[in-house]
């Protein structure tokens, strides 16, 4: 039976059932209203469970259900279980951790990418594989279709890694989805626990889920696939990179049988001609798109998307601080978003300068205050033994006990990478004498017989502790010196001077007060969000799309979700020339703008200091 109309929609139980809703089509209403409906037809709120991929996602849904204002006033004792995937996967790894080689106690998550690569690259070179490997076993990991294969070297690698991970009682972001699958497979009164949880099963985001996240919706809805009921869309997945795939959106029929598929065709954020402008880079790039949706437009349309082709980033910048102020002194929100976070400095500097206040989130500490940090962070708890591990990195590759030839590229001769790797082994070795009563830095203090670096890593942490711990007198300034002089990070005065003046830009802005600021953010963290003024920066094409990535459909869809965050107006813009460090490509000038443009069939706006052109004012 094809569902027509929303109520069929809200009201459908006799089928599992996906509803694709595009950016703004509401959602988030469509599932609040989804469990007032369960509710006021007597369903027992604990079989009902909504899960969600983040946790604003979930905070959003809860504050929407109890509003007291609101359309839906449920109280808070009669809510449902409302949670992020990857919490309610938590959950279950809990109910039996020594399954999976953990203890309940004191078990934490570790989310950290860094640790995260230095533990895999460990774990080779325990094995004997090489750092490559590591590369590899981690993205199958992420995919989330873990088929363990005894013998095969990417699961043995894996293996090797959550061993490291259990020795100290951590499991990453994805094990928690992994675990959970384990245990329910092997557990038949656990998982009849958690189906009685999920007899009817909300699921929010879906087009973001991996393989692992989709075993477990389907274990959880298997005695009452009527009760799936799942809200995305495949034009917004964007998270390839942790093993998302459109597919099991794309696919819902063959892996639901009699599943409902129908469209929450309405476009409350985006005008018209923003969306279409948006539609015409997937129509060029998203070929394996579920299609363009009719769509019923709930605003009045407005202007086109504005195409800037800016004579520099320097200029680039003044344009984005002159349209944002434009914008705030009209009480809009502003949202700017970047391919990656190396544009922010700059933006920060016109938007200063314009004063123009601001809010960005994405950390932009220098380089070697990070570093500062992790020393400090380090030496208030040297049982910690993934910080450790972090800051014997940061000695090896610019610290006292420095070994050449880190990035192992061609600038390094064969026996410089090979020394190296020597090295990053002695210490992955250490990872053999964790255990328990052993945290990695006890580990590195009882090594015996330790090499020339190993032993630099000791006197320097065991030194750099002793001035922490027994700080007198007449050791005054012993600790700073150790932190400047352990790390090499500051034997140079100017150094020093260089980032404290540009923490101190950071942190003491002169922006004007006022509720409204711009929000600045990588396109990526931009998911979810919303402002009536949107300004896209570094649209040249050796930037977007990344040539990085393999997965030019993907990228395309970011650039599709970067623009429907936009409600009134929007701003592309792209530079005739950018520095190196900003963008991938190897000119400096003639930058071209970015295809993904080229689909919108308008030329952009030529703007230099000295072209007063009115551009700005649409």
């Amino acid at each position: 039976m094809a569902l027509n109309s929303y109520e069929e929609i809200v009201a459908n139980f006799s089928s599992p059932t996906l509803v694709l809703a595009g950016p703004g089509a509401g959602k988030t209403y469509l599932l609040a209203d989804r469990i007032k409906k369960l509710l006021d037809n007597g369903v027992n709120k604990d079989t009902i469970s909504v899960l969600t991929f983040g946790k604003d996602a979930s905070r959003h849904m809860i504050e929407e259900l109890i509003d007291p204002t609101g359309h839906f006033k449920i109280p808070g004792d009669q809510l449902p279980f409302i949670s992020t995937m990857h919490s309610l996967g938590l959950s279950i790894v809990k109910e039996k951790p020594r399954h999976v080689k953990l203890r309940k106690a004191e078990l934490k998550v570790q989310n950290e990418e860094e640790i995260k690569r230095l533990l895999f690259r460990d774990a080779v070179l325990i094995l004997g594989y090489t750092e490559p490997d590591s590369i590899i076993a981690s993205k199958c990991k992420s995919c989330g279709d873990c088929q363990e294969s005894p013998g095969e070297k990417y699961c043995e690698i894996c293996k090797k890694y959550r061993d490291i991970m259990s020795k100290c009682n951590y499991i990453d972001f994805d094990d928690q989805i992994h675990f959970a699958c384990n245990i329910l497979e092997h557990f038949p009164d656990i998982l009849q626990k958690y189906q009685r949880q999920t007899i009817h099963l909300l699921v929010d985001e879906y087009q973001d889920i991996n393989a692992a996240q989709f075993k477990m919706i389907e274990l959880l809805s298997k005695e009452n696939p009527n009760g799936l009921f799942v809200v995305g869309d495949d034009a917004q997945s964007i998270y390839g990179f942790r093993g998302g795939d459109p597919k099991f959106i794309l696919k819902f029929n063959k892996f639901f049988p009699n599943a409902e598929v129908t469209t929450l065709a309405h476009s409350r954020r985006c005008h018209q001609s923003i969306m279409e402008d948006s539609f015409k880079v997937l129509e060029k790039y998203y070929l394996s798109w579920s299609g363009k949706p009719s769509l019923q437009y709930h605003k009045e349309d407005g202007a086109p998307s504005c195409l800037c082709h800016l004579s520099s980033e320097i200029y680039e910048a003044q344009v984005v601080a002159s349209i944002a102020r434009k914008a705030i002194q009209e009480k809009k929100t502003v949202l700017i978003l970047a391919p990656k976070k190396d544009f922010f400095p700059l933006l920060m500097k016109a938007l200063t300068k314009k004063k123009v206040p601001y809010n960005c989130t994405i950390d932009l500490l220098p380089k070697r205050i990070a570093v500062v940090k992790r020393f400090i962070d380090w030496v208030q708890k040297t049982d910690d033994s993934f910080m450790t591990r972090l800051i014997c990195e940061d000695l090896i590759t610019g610290g006292i006990a420095h070994v050449p030839g880190a990035k192992k590229n061609g600038r390094s001769s064969e026996e410089t990478i090979n020394n190296r790797i020597a090295e990053e082994t002695n210490i992955a070795q250490l990872w053999e004498s964790v255990d328990k009563k052993n945290d990695l830095y006890s580990a590195l203090k009882n090594l015996d017989n330790p090499n020339k670096t190993i032993k630099a890593i000791q006197e320097a942490l065991l030194a750099f502790e002793e001035s922490y711990v027994n700080y007198a007198s007449d050791n005054k300034g012993e600790f700073a010196r150790l932190l400047a002089t352990l790390s090499k990070i500051w034997v140079n005065p100017n150094k020093i001077i260089e980032d404290i003046s540009n923490v101190v830009n950071i942190i003491q802005t002169d922006q004007p007060f006022g509720s409204t600021s711009a929000q600045l953010l990588t396109m990526r963290k931009a998911k979810g969000l919303e402002a009536q003024v949107v300004i896209i920066v570094g649209l040249e094409d050796d930037i977007v799309p990344d040539p990085r990535s393999e997965d030019i459909e993907e990228e395309s869809r970011l650039l599709y979700v970067s623009m429907t965050r936009a409600k009134e107006k929007l701003y592309l813009l792209h530079s005739f020339k950018k520095p190196r460090n900003i963008s991938y490509g190897n000119a400096l000038e003639h930058k071209q703008k970015s295809r993904f443009l080229e689909t919108i069939g308008r030329n952009s706006a030529w703007m230099a200091p000295t072209n007063k052109k009115k551009t700005l004012q649409q």
